[in-house]
C-alpha cells in the first residue's frame, strides 16, 4: 500500500515539475500555439496531463502557409506588396529605356572615336594627328572602353571549388525534380507548355542540367542575363544550348515585367497605378519584358547576391503578373528557388523575410506556400541536400512551392 502511494505521488510530482519546466521554456518563445488537440481527446485526460499536452502543442510556426477566403477584402500586407511591385514595375520600365539609351549613346560615341583614332593614326605627321584627335578625346575613348569592359561577365565556373560545383549540381537536381513535379501536376490539365525561367552563367550549367540530365526540351528553358557576352555564349548562334529568342539581355525583373499597371480591387475607384506610372509606361513605349507573357512553372533565381529587396523584387515581378493563361495553368503548382550569397551572416533573418513576402504573394494568388526542403523525398529530391554550401559555405539556397489552396 505504501509503495503504491509513493509511486502515485512520485508520478504526480514529476508531472507537475514537467508542467512548470515547459511553462518556463515557452515563456521565452515568440511563437503561438499552432496545433491544439481536439477537445474530446483532451477531455478524457486528467487536468494536469491536459496542461502538458497543450504546452507540448506549442512550437515554431507551421511551415505551410494558409490563405484567407479569396473573396475577402485585400489585406494590408497584400496592399503593401502590390503597391511596392507596382512602383518597382514602373521604375524598371523607365530605367530600362534610360539604360538602353545610354548603351546606344556610349556605343555610338565609341564607334565615332575609334574611327577618328584610326584616321589619326594613319596621318604621317604626329602633330597633325594629335591636332586631329586631341588628348581629351583619346582619354574619353579609353574611359568609355573601360566602362564597357567593366560590365562584362565576372562569373567564372573554372574558378569554383569542388565543393561549390557539387553544391550547385545538387540544387540543379532539385530544380529538375521540382520542374518535373510541376509538369506532372499540370499534365493533361492545361494546354500551356511547362516552362522554366532561371539565371545562368556563360557556361550554361543549369541549362545543360535541365536538357541533358532532366530531359527537358531546350524550348522550355528561358534565361535572362545582364551581360551581353554571356547571352551570346548561351544562345545557339553563339555555340550555346538555348534558342536565341529564349535568352534575353536583361535583369530577371526586366525580362518578366509587364507594361500594364498591376490592377487590383483595393476598395476604391481606379487601380493601383498613378499618373506617374502611366508617364513611365509611355516612356518605355508600352513594351513588355521579353518573357512577360510566358507562363512559367518553375523559377530558379541563382546568384542573386545577398540583397533581400532585390530578391523580393524578382519574385514580385514574376508572380504578381496577370497572365491571360487558362485556369489549369494559373492554378498549377509553381516551384521557386533562390540563392543568397554571404554564408551564415543574417541568413535566418533573410530567409524569413523572403518567405513572408512569398507567403503574401501566394495568398494573393489563392495559393499556399510549402517549404520543399522540409520533406525533400516527397518531391524526389535527395535527403542529403543542404541549404548552405559552396566555397567556404558562402552560399545559401532553398526551394519553395506554391500550391492551390484547395
Amino acid at each position: 500500500m505504501t509503495m503504491r502511494y509513493l509511486t502515485k505521488r512520485t508520478h504526480c510530482i514529476l508531472t507537475n515539475l514537467l508542467v512548470v519546466f515547459l511553462t518556463y521554456c515557452t515563456s521565452f518563445s515568440t511563437n503561438q500555439i499552432c496545433l491544439i488537440p481536439s477537445s474530446n481527446h483532451i477531455s478524457s485526460r486528467p487536468n494536469n496531463i491536459r496542461s502538458v499536452v497543450t504546452i507540448l502543442a506549442a512550437g515554431r510556426e507551421r511551415r505551410i502557409s494558409t490563405t484567407s477566403n479569396s473573396n475577402s477584402a485585400i489585406s494590408e500586407e497584400e496592399r503593401k506588396m502590390i503597391s511596392a511591385e507596382e512602383a518597382a514595375r514602373a521604375k524598371r520600365l523607365g530605367q530600362r529605356k534610360q539604360r538602353l539609351q545610354k548603351e546606344v549613346s556610349r556605343e555610338n560615341r565609341i564607334s565615332a572615336l575609334e574611327m577618328k583614332l584610326k584616321k589619326a593614326e594613319r596621318m604621317p605627321n604626329k602633330s597633325e594627328s594629335e591636332m586631329y584627335m586631341t588628348k581629351a578625346e583619346r582619354s574619353e575613348l579609353q574611359g568609355l572602353l573601360k566602362v564597357r569592359d567593366n560590365f562584362e561577365e565576372q562569373y567564372g565556373s573554372m574558378t569554383f571549388t569542388k565543393e561549390h560545383l557539387e553544391f550547385k549540381a545538387m540544387h540543379n537536381d532539385a530544380f529538375i525534380q521540382l520542374s518535373k513535379y510541376c509538369e506532372e501536376e499540370r499534365d493533361g490539365k492545361s494546354e500551356q507548355p511547362t516552362n522554366m525561367f532561371f539565371l545562368d552563367g556563360p557556361d550554361g550549367g543549369t541549362a545543360s542540367a535541365l536538357i541533358h540530365k532532366g530531359g527537358f526540351d531546350k524550348n522550355q528553358c528561358y534565361v535572362a542575363n545582364r551581360h551581353e557576352s554571356s547571352c551570346a555564349s548561351l544562345r545557339i548562334s553563339g555555340g550555346g544550348l538555348l534558342p536565341d529568342e529564349n535568352v534575353v539581355h536583361a535583369t530577371a525583373s526586366e525580362a518578366l515585367t509587364i507594361s500594364e499597371p498591376i490592377t487590383v480591387d483595393l476598395g476604391v475607384d481606379g487601380s493601383s497605378a498613378g499618373k506617374e506610372d502611366v508617364d513611365l509606361v509611355s516612356l518605355s513605349g508600352g513594351k513588355d519584358g521579353a518573357f512577360a507573357r510566358i507562363d512559367f512553372a518553375a523559377y530558379y533565381f541563382d546568384g542573386c547576391g545577398g540583397f533581400v529587396p532585390h530578391i523580393i523584387g524578382m519574385l514580385s515581378s514574376a508572380l504578381l503578373r496577370q497572365l491571360p493563361s487558362d485556369d489549369a495553368a494559373s492554378s498549377g503548382p509553381i516551384a521557386v528557388g533562390y540563392s543568397l550569397l554571404g554564408g551564415n551572416k543574417d541568413v535566418v533573418k533573410k530567409e524569413l523575410t523572403v518567405s513572408r513576402a512569398l507567403t503574401i504573394i501566394a495568398r494573393r494568388r489563392g495559393m499556399r506556400m510549402v517549404h520543399v526542403l522540409d520533406d525533400p523525398l516527397r518531391y524526389g529530391i535527395s535527403p542529403d541536400i543542404q541549404k548552405i554550401g559552396g566555397s567556404n559555405d558562402g552560399t545559401f539556397t532553398t526551394w519553395l512551392l506554391l500550391q492551390a489552396e484547395n
